[in-house]
């Protein structure tokens, strides 16, 4: 397979210019992955970039803007399956082999663009009717560190070594996390981890991040065993393999979120899923 061609971020600027004389109406974008790194200084050049929007409605300009430009949609099946796993709104492409991948709001059906990212990102390129936002590094980074690509973690190593605010990184993760009902920490720890093992890079969230994931694995595996039918203390700790007076513990914290009712008219007492979460319970 032919290797694609990388391009500067001059070459980003003037298909900005182009994209801005073209456009009829505002549209603002969100810059993320190798063309943010670009701007940044980290990365020599990108084979493409990753705009976030945030309606339909831009995405649909932002294509048709592109399409009246030359570019279009790629016809290969390895640009196809890519397409299919990314879960891209778009990806669309020129005679150069440049290509945009267009996100609305949710990026490869994972992390979404907050208000908090929004507020954190700072404005790239403002022409008469486009405006380009960049990603802040700490949210370029937790991006790529919620994926499973070797790329992607050599991409984090740039953005350590340029200095993070790590505490923006995991507020934002658990952030996402709690949000998403999806434990994007433990993704994060792990390709922590990998970082750590590969280049001998320390980051300070390492436990944090390890706490939140072992919390919420708790809670799933209490929750799942209670739907399952196991809803004492013992049938539980027998089948999760933990002491009794831990999964006691774990339970009574579930009950005083008011996920779960304590049923104190048996004995052992019993445990149930609150479809509709009520008051504070407390045991």
């Amino acid at each position: 397979m032919t290797k694609r061609p990388s391009f500067d971020k001059n070459y980003l600027k003037k298909e900005f210019d182009k994209l801005n004389a073209q456009t009829k109406q505002p549209l603002t974008l969100f810059l993320i992955g190798g063309g943010a790194m670009a701007f940044y200084g980290l990365k020599a050049a990108t084979k493409d970039i990753d705009i976030i929007l945030t309606t339909k409605d831009d995405s649909n300009k932002l294509k048709s803007a592109l399409e009246a430009l030359g570019y279009q949609e790629p016809n290969s099946i390895h640009i196809t399956r890519a397409y299919s796993k990314m879960q891209t709104s778009a990806m669309i492409e020129n005679q150069d082999g440049f290509r945009w991948d267009l996100f609305i709001t949710k990026v490869c059906n994972a992390l979404t663009l907050s208000a908090t990212m929004k507020q954190r990102a700072t404005p790239l390129y403002k022409g008469d009717q486009l405006t380009v936002l960049i990603a802040s590094k700490e949210d370029v980074f937790l991006f790529k560190g919620i994926t499973e690509r070797e790329a992607d973690l050599d991409d984090m190593r740039m953005l350590a070594e340029s200095g993070l605010k790590w505490d923006i990184v995991n507020q934002e993760c658990q952030s996402q996390s709690t949000t998403s009902g999806v434990s994007w920490e433990a993704a994060l720890y792990q390709n922590l981890l990998d970082l750590k093992t590969k280049y001998s890079i320390e980051s300070p969230i390492e436990k944090a991040l390890r706490n939140a994931a072992e919390r919420k694995l708790i809670k799933t595996t209490l929750l799942r065993e209670i739907e399952k039918g196991n809803n004492t203390v013992k049938t539980i700790a027998q089948t999760i393999n933990e002491p009794p007076l831990f999964v006691r513990a774990e339970l009574k914290k579930l009950a005083n979120k008011g996920l779960i009712t304590i049923d104190k008219t048996h004995k052992p007492h019993k445990f149930y899923i609150n479809k509709n979460p009520p008051q504070r319970i407390s045991e």
